[in-house]
């Protein structure tokens, strides 16, 4: 039987050999705000924080092995999902951990295109994302990402809690709206930091999102508190490669 652990989350996204985005990112997102995050490997990526040269995918058989493997001792209450080979491959593994952990938070950041111009996911289609998104607690879409995740829906309501990121504006105004599924909407405000452009930032502020839903805190305020932690990542240094810094507990 699983041991019930506190501040245990589970992050299932891909590697990245810098540190700068994937699980490493969201492994030390975790610790700096207080919570032990444990990993599944989706995709071995060839990058750093400049470029992406390839990509080695991982199949379901050997992430549901390396969930296995951690649910035989841990039990997990958010699970936060990175990038992944395609819609089909997520929406079995929403499938697989809706069977395994049913109460768990699952919050995905669609990663669909990469900085540099890589394409994660290539299909888009309207069924799958109605699927996908009934499965998951929040889905933490770019301005770009919503804008394409809308139009394969043909709407700009989904059956989820969406937090839209505001960074990928045109003005000094970037900040994040929180929408709920009943319709409420809610704005985080932020202002552009110049100069301060970072490797991974998307992966931060879902991890920041996923520590504070372990913690107890509400979708709103975790998602208000991923966004400060956020944008003091953006400030940390003039380098593409961001700082963790600790914070009082």
């Amino acid at each position: 039987m699983a041991i019930v652990k506190d501040n245990l989350v589970l992050s299932i996204a891909g590697f990245d050999p810098c540190g700068g985005a994937g699980i490493l990112a969201d492994i030390q997102t975790m610790h700096q705000l207080k919570v032990q995050g444990m990993a599944v490997v989706t995709a071995l990526t060839y990058q750093n924080e400049d470029d992406l040269w390839g990509i080695e995918w991982k199949d379901f058989e050997p992430i549901k092995s390396q969930i296995d493997a951690l649910l035989a001792d841990y039990s997990f209450s958010v699970v936060k999902i990175g990038i992944i080979n395609g819609l089909d491959l997520l929406n079995k593994l929403l499938q697989y951990l809706e069977k395994r952990i049913p109460d768990a938070k699952i919050i995905w950041d669609p990663v669909l295109k990469s900085s540099s111009g890589f394409d994660f996911v290539k299909k888009v289609e309207s069924d799958q994302f109605q699927d996908i998104l009934r499965r998951v607690h929040l889905i933490t879409p770019n301005r770009w990402e919503f804008d394409k995740i809308s139009a394969a829906l043909g709407s700009e309501s989904w059956p989820t809690n969406v937090l839209k990121k505001g960074g990928h504006s045109d003005t000094d105004d970037t900040s994040d709206f929180l929408i709920l599924k009943d319709g409420k909407e809610v704005k985080i405000t932020g202002n552009r930091i110049e100069g301060k452009d970072k490797h991974g930032t998307g992966c931060v502020l879902s991890s920041a999102v996923a520590a504070g839903l372990n913690k107890g805190e509400s979708l709103e305020d975790a998602c208000k508190n991923a966004k400060a932690y956020t944008e003091k990542y953006l400030q940390s240094g003039s380098a593409k490669l961001g700082r963790h810094f600790e914070i009082e507990a």
